[in-house]
């Protein structure tokens, strides 16, 4: 039995339980890959641990946490949280702009996750060339709380529901657009 994948998880520990995981991390982790030495790597390794590896790409720790869980066959550790490891989010009805705002970007999670990237950074990207009346839609088989809150309080108006048992769909607009609707 391997030891349980956990914030404080150093990588070394994690690849040495994982070895399959390496290239995974390594695309998730440009500025460790990128480090040729490999005693320094090494050291790196050891001395960084998934929440500290989380912060490096630019995600939500628990969120980087649970994506490296799905890749290791982990699931189960979760049994706090919901589906993929997220607390899901209180039930909303679906805003106004949600349904009115045209989809410009849609971002599959699954998709990405399944090829050892991370969707928040996509979503990110996208978000920051909305236009006004347009949005981005994340389609997931998890609720992905810790993007939404993340998208929250970068200053963008998000909402997720599940649009079919098992398939969640979060969407993201520009802030001030959504409140413009909502106040006419």
């Amino acid at each position: 039995m391997s030891a349980r994948i956990q914030p404080e998880t150093r990588l070394s520990v994690l690849i040495d339980s994982h070895p399959e995981l390496e290239p995974r991390l390594m695309t998730a982790l440009p500025a460790l890959a990128g480090v040729r030495s490999d005693a320094m790597r090494r050291s790196l390794l050891e001395g960084t641990t998934l929440e500290q590896a989380a912060r490096l790409a630019g995600l939500p720790a628990p969120e980087f946490v649970a994506t490296v869980r799905a890749w290791a066959g982990a699931e189960e550790e979760e049994a706090a949280c919901g589906s993929g490891g997220h607390v899901p989010l209180p039930a909303t009805p679906r805003p106004a702009w949600a349904s009115r705002f045209t989809p410009r970007f849609l971002v599959d999670a699954d998709e990405m996750l399944a090829a050892g990237i991370h969707p928040a950074g996509k979503v990110k990207q996208c978000a920051a060339l909305l236009a006004h009346g347009e949005m981005v839609v994340l389609t997931s088989s998890f609720c992905p709380s810790p993007l939404v809150q993340m998208m929250q309080h970068s200053g963008f108006a998000a909402w997720t529901g599940e649009a079919s048992p098992g398939r969640w769909e979060s969407c993201f607009c520009r802030k001030e657009d959504a409140e413009g609707l909502t106040g006419s």
